[in-house]
């Protein structure tokens, strides 16, 4: 065999499913929705319409988690309950490679606005189970370093450059030393996962433990404030 034959026969079994012949799809269609009161991000969206985002997804957050811990088992996946933060995410990202093709593709959906601009209900309900994903994520982050919390992003500059995470759900830690421009540290666990879903064949995905590196990097973070005495670490969850 030539080289470029080799080379023929090797990228299919790379690209594993990514193209050509696709594994079974789950059907989703008894997924819980979660459909944000407003979607988007920035100035797409008024204080009081971010602040209504926040407080739908601190109620539900651990009725969430816990559907989506029983829809995980159900298809294979990690339990968070019984994993170190960095152990799930690692399982997770893993779970992930290996049955990502499984979930509604972003290019077979009907044209639509990408997160987080898109619809979580309907043929969109996968969006639902990534905004899980992401947040059960999160909550790794959180059980091992309780500085992190929930919020919105409210940081003026990154409202006026556009940042997709500007008055968006995100995780937050104030600094211990706060400067006049930054406060806080901000957190985005739903980038890494709703960038997998549009573009499975990214490096940091398939070769890179991107999932794995944002908790790590997480819990490892220097100059944060510690939370709180009186914060609960297992806020969320189940």
């Amino acid at each position: 065999m030539t080289d470029t034959g080799r080379m023929r026969a090797f990228l299919p079994r790379w690209l594993g499913g990514l193209g050509g012949s696709r594994p079974a799809a789950w059907r989703l269609h008894d997924y819980p929705p979660f459909p944000l009161p407003h979607p988007g991000c920035g100035a797409a969206l008024s204080l009081a319409q971010a602040e209504a985002n926040l407080a739908a997804f601190t109620t539900t957050l651990a009725g969430r988690q816990l559907a989506l811990r029983d829809w995980l088992a159900q298809h294979h996946g990690p339990d968070a309950s019984q994993l170190a933060p960095v152990d799930y995410a690692t399982a997770l990202q893993h779970w992930a490679r290996e049955h990502w093709a499984r979930l509604p593709a972003f290019a077979r959906l009907p044209a639509h606005a990408p997160w987080p601009d898109g619809g979580m209900t309907g043929h969109f309900i996968v969006n639902s189970l990534l905004a899980d994903l992401a947040a059960s994520l999160g909550e790794a982050i959180r059980r091992g370093q309780p500085a992190w919390r929930w919020g919105l992003n409210l940081d003026a500059a990154d409202l006026a450059d556009g940042m997709a995470t500007a008055r968006r759900v995100v995780l937050l830690a104030d600094l211990a030393e706060p400067t006049p421009e930054t406060a806080e540290a901000v957190l985005d666990p739903a980038a890494p996962v709703f960038a997998a879903h549009r573009f499975p064949g990214s490096v940091d995905f398939r070769l890179l433990d991107s999932w794995v590196e944002m908790v790590r990097g997480a819990l490892t973070a220097g100059g944060l404030r510690p939370a709180p005495a009186a914060a609960d670490p297992n806020y969320g969850q189940p």
